[in-house]
């Protein structure tokens, strides 16, 4: 079975070049670049997705925010941040989100295989 993707970065570029990434190795994607329309869609749809890959930095509402509103309507999905600048797990991480683990952070660019093997892991998959 597909797993299904939710992708929300304010970078349209972005989206697309992931979104590519990932169907060409069997997921299911939905992206957005707008946190609240991604909110608003997941609202709808809970318990759709199996993964959400949120950037952290987007105008309105950030990825930290946009994931502490889903997992108040789904607690199971599982989540990625993308940052592009230098990332420091610990104070992001552990502060924010201590049940994380390192993995869920990538910093963009990320090649393609390392970005998919990531993700299987994540979600379980071999």
């Amino acid at each position: 079975m597909n797993k299904r993707v939710l992708i929300v970065d304010d970078e349209p570029d972005v989206n697309l070049a992931v979104k590519i990434v990932l169907e060409e190795n069997g997921f299911q994607v939905n992206t957005f670049t707008d946190p609240f329309l991604a909110l608003e869609n997941f609202r709808k749809k809970a318990g759709m997705y199996d993964l959400l890959i949120l950037d952290i930095k987007m105008p309105d509402m950030n990825g930290f925010e946009l994931y502490k509103q889903i997992k108040k309507m789904d607690d199971k999905v599982k989540v990625c941040f993308l940052t592009a600048g230098e990332m420091d797990y610990e104070q992001f991480g552990t502060e924010l989100f201590p049940v994380l683990d390192k993995n869920c952070y990538i910093q963009k660019p990320i090649e393609n295989e390392v970005l998919i093997r990531r993700l299987n892991r994540i979600l379980g998959a071999k």
